[in-house]
C-alpha cells in the first residue's frame, strides 16, 4: 500500500534569534513570563527574569514544522516570520530584524542539527590617502555636481537596509541627473548607469513606470524579478566608475573595493554546518549552540562537533 505524503513528512524543531530593542512584556503565562504564541510561533525574549528584567535586547521564536526536508522547513518558517516581523516593527515602533542573526533547525528523533551561527564582528575600516585628498579637492571646486547628491549619498552610505539604502541611492542620480527644468537627463544618467541598467532601474524616457525604482517608490516591493541582482553593488560601482572617468578623469577613488559602502553596524562572520551534541543527545538548543560557539569559536566548540557529510544537505 502506498504511504500518503503526509505520512512521509518529518517534524522539525525551529529556533531564530531576533535583534529587537522591543522589550517582550506579555505575562499571560506565569510558567513562561515575557512569551507570547502567535500563528504557531512561540515568542520568548532571550534573557528575562522578574528580579532583573530585560537582560538583553533579542527575542527567541520556536516552532515545529512537518515538512519533507529542512529546507522546506525553514521556507515555510522564515515566510511566517516575514509576514509576522514587519506588524511586530509597526506595533513596537523599535528596531527589529532577523534575516542576520543565528538559527537552529533539529529533525525531531535526529543526533544532529543545522546550525547557522552568526557572530557580530568589527567593522573593517578603509584608507584616506594621498589620493582621495585629491578628489575632495577637486569636489570643493567642482559646481557641477548639486549638493543634493552629496546629501543623498550620505544618507545612503550612514543607511542600513537593502532598500533604504536603494531608496537614497536612486535620489541621488536623481538630483545628479536633474536638468534645470527639473526633467530628468537620460542622455546624462545613461552615460553614467548604462542603458541596461537604467532601463532595469528607472523604465525608459517614454515609460519610467516600469522600472525597479518606481514600483519600489509607489508602493510595490521587491519581486522575484528583482532578486537576482544586487543593486546596491551595481548602482554603487557605476556612480564611483563615473566620478573617477569624468569628474576626476583619473581613477582617485578605488573601485574594486569588498563590501563598499562601510558601516559601523551589521557586520557578521557566519558558518552554515550540521552539528552533533556530544553532551546531551539530540536535544538541542539555540542558547546553548550559541554560547558554546562564542566561547569556544566555531571551529572547536566544546559540547558540539561539526558532521561533515555532504548528504545531509539533501536527506536530512
Amino acid at each position: 500500500m502506498k504511504k500518503s505524503k503526509k505520512e512521509t513528512l518529518n517534524t522539525y524543531k525551529i529556533e531564530h534569534k531576533i535583534l529587537t530593542l522591543a522589550h517582550c512584556a506579555v505575562m499571560e503565562d506565569e510558567k513562561e513570563p515575557a512569551s507570547f504564541k502567535i500563528n504557531n510561533i512561540t515568542f520568548t525574549h532571550w534573557d528575562f527574569n522578574h528580579r532583573d528584567g530585560w537582560l538583553t535586547n533579542a527575542w527567541l521564536a520556536e516552532t515545529t514544522i512537518k515538512a519533507e526536508n529542512f529546507h522546506k522547513a525553514c521556507e515555510i518558517f522564515i515566510e511566517k516570520l516575514s509576514h509576522l516581523i514587519p506588524r511586530i516593527s509597526l506595533i513596537s515602533q523599535s528596531y527589529i530584524e532577523y534575516v542576520s542573526e543565528p538559527f537552529m533547525i533539529h529533525k525531531i528523533g535526529s543526533g544532529t542539527a543545522f546550525f547557522r551561527y552568526i557572530n557580530d564582528i568589527n567593522a573593517v575600516g578603509l584608507m584616506f590617502m594621498e589620493k582621495e585628498q585629491k578628489a575632495l579637492k577637486i569636489l570643493l571646486k567642482n559646481e557641477v555636481i548639486p549638493e543634493a547628491f552629496y546629501y543623498y549619498w550620505n544618507d545612503a552610505i550612514n543607511a542600513t537596509g537593502y532598500s533604504s539604502k536603494l531608496l537614497l541611492m536612486f535620489s541621488a542620480i536623481e538630483a545628479l541627473v536633474k536638468k534645470k527644468n527639473g526633467k530628468k537627463d537620460w542622455i546624462l544618467i545613461n552615460e553614467i548607469l548604462g542603458s541596461e541598467l537604467v532601463e532595469k532601474l528607472f523604465g525608459t524616457k517614454e515609460k519610467s513606470n516600469t522600472g525597479f525604482r518606481h514600483r519600489l517608490v509607489h508602493g510595490e516591493y521587491f519581486g522575484n524579478q528583482d532578486s537576482k541582482v544586487n543593486y546596491l553593488d551595481a548602482v554603487h560601482n557605476k556612480v564611483i566608475k563615473y566620478f573617477n572617468d569624468k569628474i576626476f578623469k583619473e581613477s582617485l577613488i578605488t573601485e574594486d573595493i569588498t563590501h563598499p559602502q562601510r558601516h559601523f553596524f551589521g557586520n557578521k562572520q557566519e558558518c552554515k554546518t550540521f552539528v552533533k551534541d556530544k553532551v546531551n543527545g539530540n536535544n538541542f538548543d539555540l542558547k546553548e549552540l550559541l554560547k558554546d560557539f562564542n566561547d569556544n569559536g566555531f571551529r572547536a566548540p566544546q559540547n558540539y562537533e561539526h558532521v561533515f557529510d555532504k548528504r545531509l544537505n539533501n536527506t536530512y
